[in-house]
């Protein structure tokens, strides 16, 4: 054991040992579903603004066309692409989260990165899945202690963009097959390009979470190809001070928490498929929204005022100033006035949404619950909708999450207006065949334009 290094290097000597056959079925089952939750999602968001710069970019500055760009005709090099498509992976608040820590896009790190660079090795679908499922551990654990121990409003860093980084690299790490001694280089590389000021509740769109990710992506890729090429770094990134814990959060010991019941408890088994293509704070009260308009057949008109009930850490999530996929005030307004929350009528044009919205924000008020301060309160809402007629309803509801027949459903809603419905349905093939794919080529090739 390297002195002093006693979690980084026990995670890395973890990390290898793993073979794609000692992962539990229903790990690897869950694996598959967010390949492809998020191959959807990066479809669809693989044209917006925030994406369309950074591949712009990517096709100025010129480099081999070795790995796909998902949506595009272009091809990049590897470091490129997992750029591109980790920019695609968070370029909307469409793609899974972390249920653990109600929050954090830990899927946006490891699936991009092991589509590329799959792609760049000619990798098998279980070595893909595996390096997914592994490199989810890592960013799974790391967004539950960040939420835990940070104080959201006066410690803010960009979570989600710090753990792509290391997840991002782990799981690249693992796809080249280093050993334990390279992969805690990668992931002392990783952490030192690791950043994510959170200052994007003034982002009126989403740049500034869409960059950071597909910044992760590119340098997780690289910290892992330059431990590939034997570089080294200090060995003990995750323990004792001036390490990640002690940058970000001021306390150097808890990296412990990172080797707690692994092997036992995987942390991909948490993820949270969202029902809707808004804002984790936003995903439990839309569910009883929903469900009070739908049952109750009540229209725009009807509604005099809603109130919703939420825990007040996530009112500081999502404020006005957001866009409109994230701010609070206007995701649930534009549910009422349209009875949907559709997300290419979210990225259409900004007249046709803010006037939406202007129909109905004014007869929605946000409540923040400061006794609902336990993690697991993110995914509680009560939502309170009185009518012009005198009627009222109320619902108390948790966040109930997606049956595969559901996640089908929303694949299909992001891919089909761009692809159209028999590559639709091709994709969600080869994402099924994963297990017996020998090569991720076929499917990468179905994601270009």
């Amino acid at each position: 054991m390297t002195e002093g290094a006693f979690v980084t290097e026990s995670l890395a000597k973890w990390l290898c040992e793993q073979s794609f056959d000692s992962l539990p079925q229903e790990v690897v089952a869950k694996t598959i579903d967010v390949v492809y939750d998020s191959i959807g999602g990066m479809v669809a968001c693989s044209t917006l603004p925030e994406v369309r710069a950074v591949v712009e970019l990517v096709d100025q500055q010129g480099s081999r066309p070795e790995c796909t760009i998902i949506g595009h005709r272009q091809q990049a090099s590897l470091v490129n692409a997992a750029m591109a498509n980790g920019g695609m992976a968070h370029g909307n608040e469409v793609d899974p989260v972390h249920t653990t820590s109600v929050g954090g896009h830990v899927a946006a790190g490891p699936v991009p990165t092991a589509l590329a660079v799959g792609e760049w090795l000619n990798s098998s679908g279980k070595d893909v899945l595996r390096a997914v499922a592994l490199g989810y551990e890592i960013g799974g654990r790391l967004m539950t202690i960040f939420y835990r121990d940070r104080d959201y409003v006066a410690r803010r860093f960009y979570h989600t963009a710090i753990a792509a980084n290391i997840s991002s690299a782990v799981t690249a790490a693992l796809l080249f097959g280093l050993d334990r001694q390279a992969v805690q280089v990668a992931l002392c590389l990783a952490t030192y390009q690791a950043a994510g000021p959170d200052n994007m509740t003034t982002d009126p769109n989403h740049m500034g979470k869409t960059f950071q990710v597909a910044a992760a992506n590119r340098n997780g890729v690289t910290a892992a190809l330059l431990a590939r090429q034997g570089c080294f770094a200090p060995l003990d990134v995750l323990d004792n001070t001036r390490g990640l814990f002690d940058a970000y959060l001021d306390k150097p010991d808890v990296g412990k928490d990172m080797l707690e019941k692994l092997g036992e408890y995987y942390s991909i088994m948490d993820v949270m498929h969202k029902r809707y293509s808004a804002g984790t704070p936003n995903q439990a009260y839309l569910q009883g929204l929903f469900k009070i308009i739908q049952e109750n057949a009540i229209t725009p008109d009807d509604v005099d005022e809603i109130e919703i009930h939420v825990p007040k850490r996530g009112i500081h999530r999502v404020p006005t100033t957001r866009h409109a996929s994230i701010s609070a005030e206007k995701v649930s307004a534009i549910a009422v006035a349209t009875g949907k929350l559709d997300f290419y009528f979210l990225h259409g044009p900004i007249e046709a949404v803010e006037a939406t919205i202007k129909t109905m924000q004014s007869r929605i008020k946000f409540v923040g619950r400061e006794d609902w301060t336990g993690m697991n309160q993110g995914r509680h809402a009560i939502v309170i909708v009185r009518t012009r007629d005198g009627r009222v309803f109320n619902e108390d509801v948790w966040h109930q999450p997606l049956d595969r027949a559901a996640l089908e459903d929303k694949f299909r809603g992001l891919v089909t207006p761009m692809f159209g419905e028999d590559r639709s349905a091709q994709l969600k093939t080869f994402c099924d065949q994963l297990t017996t794919a020998e090569s991720i080529r076929p499917l990468m090739k179905a994601l270009q334009a």
